[in-house]
């Protein structure tokens, strides 16, 4: 288990996805689809991804009607966790309008963005949107090569 997720977010296989994303946003709600068809494909015949949503929607209720409507049903930090936030600064991810509150200091990425990290937090590819977009399913084997 990585020291950056609580004991409820279990890791398993080499690479993992942070999912940074809110409904409120039309690019997120655009690429889900895309990240979902994504997702099943790759785990079709064995699970060998997961995907970790951190969420930037505006109340708690919004963050479990998006994820129970939109998504698959992989891991979610809670959205009273501090871990949301360190996972923002950590990683540079977050919506611009929240980017204050949160503080992160040097925004990498908007949302949504998909962060590829191994199993200990490392950094992979910070670009998974454009990977899934243009690659498809073997985007999945450049993460797992590195």
């Amino acid at each position: 288990m990585s020291q950056f997720l609580p004991p409820t977010i279990s890791l398993s296989g080499k690479v993992h996805a942070l999912y940074f994303a809110a409904d409120w946003c039309p690019d997120c709600r655009d690429f889900q689809p895309t990240l979902n068809a994504f997702y099943d494909k790759v785990n079709e015949k064995e699970h060998v991804f997961d995907i970790i949503f951190v969420s930037s929607d505006e109340t708690e209720q919004d963050q479990e009607q998006h994820y129970r409507e939109k998504q698959r049903p992989w891991q979610v930090i809670p959205f009273e966790s501090p871990l949301k936030n360190e996972l923002k600064r950590k990683y540079g991810v977050c919506a611009g309008r929240e980017q204050q509150a949160v503080g992160v200091q040097e925004r990498l990425g908007g949302i949504p963005s998909v962060v590829i990290v191994a199993a200990n937090g490392d950094l992979i590819d910070l670009h998974g949107v454009d990977k899934i977009e243009s690659l498809g399913a073997a985007a999945i084997q450049e993460w797992l090569n590195k």
